[in-house]
């Protein structure tokens, strides 16, 4: 993965998240967010009971199963593009096939990192091992009320990025002004460590903007996959994701 190369050069990393499936046209939206900046895209792999997102989200990952969408057939569809691909999804996917298979099938389409969201840190010992096997970056996540030393050896465990949640609820518009959950991506971040991306919250290209002074960059999930449920095109999520890079551009100038 390329996003320790996006935080050295002075960018800010944005990461785009798109709905394995949700519609026919779902790798034009791949494309479409790759074209209009994002450094890398997260490919959401539909579960039943997605736990930890939001509204907008359960209803992308219950749009997409209504298609027939599955695991198989969303890494047969999956575009050869010019940035990392980050499956995210849950443990049931992982047990249901096996952690080294699930991680080898990933791997042979072309993604190279792997989001299990929720896999406790303290039962991914085995998930770990299989990830380096596979040649794919365990992306761990941590949040606000994850202690100072688990967080840190997250931090260390981590491939690619850490993912670090900006607060403590599902995915989604967050009506709050409270910023103390970026202040803790702010206490993960180390010159020489992985870059620290905040996601959960980052509704607008403004809230993309402010989360960027305490992070490495953003993962932009509900506010690209809200329009496209309400039928945007790929050249209209292209547009969305142009204003998120250009906010976050803006931020990155001293």
């Amino acid at each position: 993965m390329t996003l320790r190369k996006v935080r050295d050069s002075g960018s800010k990393c944005l990461i785009g998240y798109v709905m394995g499936g949700i519609r026919e046209d779902w790798t034009d939206l791949v494309q479409a967010m790759i074209d209009g900046g994002a450094d890398a895209v997260e490919i959401g792999l539909p579960f039943s009971d997605p736990m930890l997102d939001g509204a907008v989200i359960q209803r992308a990952s219950l749009a997409a199963l209504q298609r027939g969408a599955q695991v198989e057939r969303i890494l047969d569809e999956l575009p050869n593009v010019s940035v990392p691909l980050i499956a995210m999804t849950y443990s049931n996917h992982l047990v249901s096939r096996g952690v080294p298979n699930y991680l080898g099938a990933i791997a042979a389409a072309g993604i190279s990192g792997s989001i299990v969201a929720d896999l406790p840190f303290e039962e991914s010992a085995d998930y770990l091992a299989a990830a380096h096997t596979a040649g794919v970056a365990p992306v761990l996540m941590a949040a606000p009320s994850t202690s100072a030393d688990t967080a840190q050896q997250i931090a260390r465990a981590s491939g690619g990025f850490v993912y670090s949640m900006g607060a403590m609820a599902p995915t989604g518009r967050h009506r709050t002004t409270d910023e103390s959950g970026w202040e803790f991506a702010q206490r993960l971040r180390s010159a020489d460590g992985l870059p620290v991306v905040i996601g959960f919250g980052i509704d607008s290209p403004e809230r993309a903007a402010r989360a960027a002074r305490y992070s490495d960059g953003v993962v932009v999930a509900s506010a690209l996959m809200d329009p496209v449920l309400e039928g945007a095109t790929a050249a209209s999520i292209m547009g969305t994701v142009q204003d998120f890079r250009q906010r976050l551009d803006e931020a990155a100038i001293p």
